[in-house]
């Protein structure tokens, strides 16, 4: 009898003895997963942030995107404008081209060359009354600031200088009459050289007066032909023939 409790009272004391190690060993068991539980809360928000990221860049690529194509269309809209006040230009500028007085040529050498068509006509050639020749004054206007001086009938050049000349379609001649400079109004007497078949020019290629021999020509039509400054007739009575012919030949 006293053997079994000895032996019950051993059995005890091994069973509070080890107690304490059980709670130890459980606790230590137990530290681990306290340890990792928090490892898995960053990696929830390492995924959000880049889902989040990955939405931040999608927005900001739709923005550029949507931006790029608005200002490709501000783009197209501004050129478009500009085409429109670029074709309104020039068709105001034909438009007070035809109504001028003064038809431009063409600019050289820092001089603007223009038509005077008011006094441009159809004259018989001396001594060849069935050739018809053109009788031309040319106005010459210095370019100072670089842009063709605007001719709109109202405003007059300070200085400016009249060439005369007599042309020959037929022939591809052109003839010297006088030269003068201007300072505001022009005065009527002017010292013209006489009449000489011998100062006909044939024409030398890319001259000043190749020049002018082709950008009147394609101004003035023939008469008898339409669609020219001076289509249609001669652009003279037959008194005027008559009193041209007659002061030319003298």
């Amino acid at each position: 009898m006293k053997r079994w409790r000895g032996l019950a009272l051993g059995t005890l004391t091994a069973v509070l003895l080890s107690a304490p190690f059980a709670e130890a060993a459980e606790d230590t068991a137990k530290e681990p997963a306290a340890v990792q539980e928090p490892a898995g809360e960053p990696q929830v928000t390492s995924l959000a942030d880049r889902m989040e990221s990955l939405h931040a860049a999608e927005r900001s690529d739709k923005a550029a995107a949507a931006e790029e194509k608005a200002a490709a269309k501000a783009e197209k809209k501004a050129q478009k404008a500009a085409a429109r006040a670029e074709k309104k230009a020039a068709k105001e500028a034909a438009k007070r081209e035809k109504a001028a007085r003064y038809k431009t040529l063409f600019e050289d050498n820092g001089f603007t060359y223009y038509m005077d068509s008011q006094n441009t006509r159809w004259i018989p050639r001396p001594y060849r009354p069935t050739e018809q020749i053109l009788d031309v004054w040319v106005r010459l206007v210095e370019n100072h600031e670089g842009e063709p001086v605007a001719e709109d009938g109202k405003i007059r050049p300070a200085k400016y200088f009249l060439e005369h000349y007599y042309i020959s379609p037929s022939q591809r001649e052109i003839m010297f009459i006088s030269e003068l400079e201007v300072t505001g109004r022009p005065e009527n007497a002017v010292k013209e050289r006489p009449y000489d078949p011998n100062n006909w020019e044939h024409l030398v290629p890319g001259s000043i007066e190749d020049s002018l021999f082709e950008a009147i020509t394609a101004r003035v039509k023939q008469p008898g032909k339409r669609g020219g400054i001076l289509s249609g007739t001669s652009g003279m009575s037959a008194r005027d023939m008559v009193e041209e012919y007659a002061r030319i030949s003298l």
